[in-house]
């Protein structure tokens, strides 16, 4: 008995361990003591794992235990940060902020104290190789529990103990409702289904390692069990991440049984579909189309809409309104009180109705899970449509007092047809996440505290961001760094398959949860944290025991902060931060004529639209007289299908193409460079410039970053196969060009800019006869290209896209003067260049003498400052990298140098060049500056590329407030748009007639092309026609022809005035 007492003592912690591995999924959140300013609790477990805490610390005083782990550095870093940002939050924020409390920020600072904490008790009790079964078999006990549990609920009337809101966190036992989901032991579902996200690849991987056939059908029952509970909890997002879970355990453990298992799973998900229809609802109303009321005078949603029949309202009362806002849609009078004010002219008689008349549902009716519908409208000014009415009916949700009344609300209405995220993703998009980034704002690098962003926020990364920043975001993720770190070094040293697989297993469940934070708060919810951070612990324990030597993580994170994915990493951060503000401006212009491409499709005998393939296969063979891009086309066609009119996507695709652009770029300027910190200052500065800033912004442009991403990567992809000589490369590289040309004209100078390369890098011969096999493969794409784009009819030259042969030279030098300036000082540089474009072009004698003069000032240079003496001076290499960027930059502009004009979006690809000289500059410039020392060498290059950086972020904040303008504008002419709408002749043959069309707001486009579509998409009227004029005499002596035709003239805001034509005269 006293081996046994001793034996216990000793191992107190691990058995504290397995304690807390099973008691805290199974026991209910049932509250023990109130907090002040929230309805969050102290509860059992609090004081459970406070007890064990204490008895750790006892151990720890002992020098039984220790302090020193794998992870121990980062989170105590991170607890630190939280601790500054928290105190910053109080001293300097939660003063001037509402409902926001200092008790409340130092209980979440304490629990993340609490949740971490189990990480050392864990820790420090897995003393033994042998102890990890009996951790997975509590794992599987537990699991059994919890699903007995959750089916007791389903099927027994098991009660559920939440916290989804103040009323249910008190600990009242709630009885489920057949369409409620289950959340089995847990607080709610979500909590549920990340805990099956967590454990059921331990089980999946563990199935590998054990041998007895026993234990199989064990653990592949619990597996079954537990999908089925998953399935009851209807959670899409941790069914997908489990889903990628399982793939990684299954890469790791059978890598070619993947290939045979993938058909399996899919015929396996297709029947749990079937025999589960409410996930399937699920997944199928994340985005669903409903009917919508809208204020006509304002453009905003009343509610949703329904059409009943008048007899609806038999029994009820019936009072008259005039709609003013939907404030009115809130009403809580009672019986008495209405009859108080209401007055017979005010109620209506049942007769008086049309036989069917529109309904509005509440803003929040409850739906069957007590949650209110989602209001997340997806553009809603460009949903069509589909009546007009001038009054809508509403009743008060059942419950009230004067639920056996109704109105009816008079004034002017439009039904469109909408699209409309479900209550999840109108939550986060609409309250919880706009929080976060506000909470964020206040201080990118430690956020504004802990509960700063209120209880939920439905992103984990989002909520570290807001309550402790930039710092406490990193820090966090610096656990998980390490741990990955000590597996990958450990992991080929572990020799039991059962430790190896609980590895993997873990390992996998613990992805699936940083998967699932990007829409839960999975790291805060206590069950799922105390439980990861006790496993996080058992794992980090036994591979320290199967370690053989000390890792030194401080190094490794070293390696991992200087590689191409920090990099990567940090460009995205500073993208996101930059661009991130544009992601919810309107369309504009020539973005309504991409999208009508595929919006209205053409059409069959029977006005049935044409099959996808046949639309697909158009796009190469007809370019309708447009330019022959159909990869754009197809872009915008699978863009359209899965995101309709939701510009924030389309938004949100321009800057990752243009973080790509940038990535690509640090790759090529390494390979150039040979340095990775010149590398990164080049990959930077071209993310911030703004000469090409009409790519990023306007969403017609995306074409021109699909091009230039493949054209770098055709390059990258020759150089390596230039250093490999492996063909999948140069393969990869023609596929890249081929692609550069489906989506623009550009793609052509791809081959020349590899031939470039081979010959100014790598110092490759230009002989034609020697390399005709590889100028052959290489142009290869582009005689393909010409061939499709003849037979296409595509549009060639003519208007702005045209040469002329007289002004050639001088649109040469004029247009490369102009992109060299456009590059370096942006868009400010533009009205100059025009002032003096405009000057010299009605002016072809000074154009000349212009020229003239400045070839004898460039020769008189080369003469004075004996460039030829110090061209000699500078280093082959440095001359190769001079030669590359000045090349690069020219060959990318080939296309358009004989152009009249220049433009934005033009500089895009060739800004690389001009960038890749002015870091070469920047380094030579430090090196002459080094005889000053090298901190003063080191303030001078970084006063340079803060001023330069400086002077385009200021350009960025000008443009999007171009920008945005311009899309308010073009909203605003949508809303206005709507408000003309009339039955009378909405599907009539008519006229608009349309003067004062903005071009651009600022330096931002608005309708330089595109307003025929944009009506069209208003109307969606074949009938419809529209006319552009100046003249409004025409307009108003044309539009009295028909009763239907229109006058309409921009306001400068972007509304419409009607003027009304006189009536015709014969």
């Amino acid at each position: 008995m006293k081996k046994v007492f001793s034996w216990v003592w000793e191992n107190s912690l691990f058995l504290a361990t397995l304690f807390l591995l099973a008691f805290i999924p199974l026991y209910p959140k049932l509250p023990l003591f109130d907090i002040v300013n929230t309805w969050v609790y102290i509860r059992v477990e609090d004081f459970v794992i406070l007890f064990v805490l204490f008895l750790w610390l006892a151990l720890l005083f002992k020098k039984k235990v220790t302090l020193e782990t794998p992870l121990t550095f980062p989170i105590i870093i991170f607890w630190i940060v939280g601790g500054i940002a928290t105190i910053h939050g109080v001293v300097l924020i939660f003063p001037t902020t509402a409902n926001i409390f200092p008790n409340i920020a130092f209980l979440g600072y304490l629990r993340q104290i609490e949740y971490l904490s189990l990480f050392f008790i864990a820790y420090s009790g897995m003393k033994e190789k042998k102890f990890l079964p009996y951790v997975f078999g509590v794992i599987c006990l537990t699991l059994f529990l919890v699903i007995i549990y959750g089916f007791g609920q389903r099927y027994l009337g098991f009660p559920a103990f939440l916290t989804m809101n103040e009323e249910f966190a008190k600990g009242t036992p709630i009885k489920l409702s057949s369409l409620s989901r289950v959340p089995s032991t847990f607080a709610g579902h979500y909590d549920l289904a990340a805990y099956l996200v967590l454990v059921i690849p331990i089980l999946a991987s563990v199935f590998f390692a054990v041998n007895k056939w026993i234990s199989k059908i064990l653990i592949l029952g619990l597996v079954f069990l537990s999908f089925i509970l998953l399935f009851m909890t209807v959670s899409r997002v941790s069914f997908f991440v489990l889903l990628i879970s399982l793939g990684l355990v299954l890469l790791f453990q059978k890598k070619k049984f993947v290939i045979f298992v993938l058909p399996v799973a899919l015929i396996v998900g297709l029947l749990i579909f079937r025999f589960s229809p409410a996930l399937l609802d699920r997944f199928g109303n994340t985005i669903k189309k409903i009917d919508v009321v809208v204020d006509v005078t304002t453009g905003n949603p009343i509610g949703h809409a329904r059409k009943v029949s008048s007899s609806y309202f038999q029994d009820k009362t019936i009072r008259r309104r005039f709609f003013q806002s939907t404030d009115q849609l809130n009403l809580t009078m009672t019986e008495k009180e209405e009859a108080q004010v209401a007055t017979p002219s005010a109620l209506v008689p049942l007769n008086s109705l049309q036989p069917e008349v529109v309904l509005v549902e509440p803003p929040n009716a409850p739906t069957g899970e007590s949650l209110p519908q989602g209001t997340g409208y997806i553009n809603l000014s460009l949903s069509p449509v589909t009546k007009r009415v001038g009054e809508f009916f509403y009743e008060k949700p059942s419950g009230n007092d004067s639920s056996q009344s109704a109105f009816m609300f008079q004034g002017d209405f439009l039904i469109k047809r909408a699209s409309a995220y479900d209550l999840s993703f109108t939550t986060r998009f609409q309250g919880e996440w706009p929080r976060a980034v506000d909470a964020f704002k206040r201080n990118i690098l430690v956020g504004s505290g802990y509960s700063s962003v209120g209880l939920a926020v439905d992103n984990n990364y989002l909520r570290l961001l807001g309550e402790t920043g930039i710092l406490g975001l990193i820090s966090f993720l610096s656990i998980f760094i390490g741990a990955a770190i000590y597996i990958i070094k450990v992991f080929p040293k572990i020799e039991s398959p059962f430790a190896r697989s609980f590895v993997v297993g873990f390992s996998a469940g613990v992805v699936g949860l940083m998967l699932n934070a990007l829409l839960i708060d999975v790291f805060d919810a206590s069950k799922i944290a105390y439980v990861l951070w006790i496993l996080m612990g058992v794992l980090m324990a036994t591979l320290h025991i199967y370690a053989d030597k000390n890792i030194n993580l401080f190094q490794e994170f070293k390696k991992i902060v200087t590689s191409s994915l920090a990099v990567t990493l940090l460009l995205a951060a500073l993208a996101i931060t930059f661009y991130y503000p544009m992601v919810n401006n309107f369309f504009v212009g020539d973005d309504f004529t991409w999208l009508r491409w595929v919006a209205d499709c053409p059409k069959l005998t029977g006005e049935t639209c044409q099959s996808l393939s046949k639309t697909v296969f158009g796009y190469f063979t007809s370019a309708d007289g447009f330019f022959w891009r159909p990869g754009t086309k197809i872009f915008f066609l699978s863009m359209y299908s899965f995101f309709w009119l939701n510009q924030t996507v389309y938004h949100a695709v321009s800057i990752a193409l243009h973080l790509i652009v940038a990535v690509l770029f640090f790759w090529l300027a390494g390979k150039i460079f040979k340095d990775s910190l010149l590398a990164f200052l080049a990959s930077l500065l071209f993310l911030i410039s703004t000469g090409y800033s009409e790519e990023i912004f306007w969403i017609s442009s995306v074409g021109h970053l699909f091009n230039a991403v493949f054209i770098i990567l055709a390059l990258l992809l020759f150089i390596k196969w230039e250093e490999t000589k492996r063909k999948i490369f140069l393969i990869s590289s023609i596929v890249s060009i081929a692609l550069s040309l489906l989506f623009y004209e550009l793609g052509v100078v791809a081959p020349l800019l590899i031939i470039m390369y081979r010959f100014v890098i790598e110092g490759a011969s230009l002989n034609l006869k020697k390399n005709i096999k590889l100028y052959l493969i290489l142009f290869l794409p582009v005689f393909l290209y010409l061939i499709l784009r003849f037979i296409s009819g595509s549009h060639w030259q003519g208007g702005d896209y045209s040469y002329n042969l007289l002004k050639l030279p001088f649109n040469l030098i004029g247009n490369v003067w102009g992109y060299l300036m456009l590059t370096i000082f942006g868009l400010p540089s533009l009205p100059f260049y025009e002032l003096v474009r405009n000057l010299l072009r009605v002016n072809i004698a000074l154009s000349a003498l212009g020229i003239v003069v400045g070839l004898l000032l460039s020769l008189l240079s080369f003469r004075i400052f004996n460039i030829k003496s110090l061209l000699r001076k500078i280093e082959d290499r440095d001359k190769r990298i001079i030669y590359f960027g000045l090349l690069f930059f020219l060959i990318s502009l080939l296309p358009f140098l004989g152009f009249g004009n220049i433009a934005s979006r033009y500089s895009y690809l060739a800004s690389l060049g001009l960038i890749f000289l002015f870091v070469f500059f920047l380094k030579k410039l430090y090196l002459y500056l080094l005889y000053s020392g090298k901190e003063i060498a080191i303030l001078a290059i970084g006063l340079i590329v803060t001023t330069f950086s400086l002077f385009h972020i200021v350009q960025i904040q000008q443009i999007y407030s171009d920008w945005n303008g311009a899309g308010k504008k073009s909203q605003n002419f949508f809303i206005s748009l709507d408000s003309l709408y009339s039955q009378q002749w909405a599907g009539k043959s008519s006229k608009y007639y349309f003067l004062n069309v903005p071009l651009k707001n600022g330096g931002a486009w608005i309708f330089p092309w595109g307003l025929r579509d944009a009506v069209w998409f208003a109307f969606q009227n074949k009938n419809l026609e529209v006319e552009i004029t100046s003249n409004l005499n025409y307009a108003l002596e044309q539009a009295a022809k028909s009763p239907s035709n229109r006058v309409l003239i921009f306001q400068e805001d972007g509304t419409l005035k009607e003027i009304i034509p006189p009536p015709a005269t014969y």
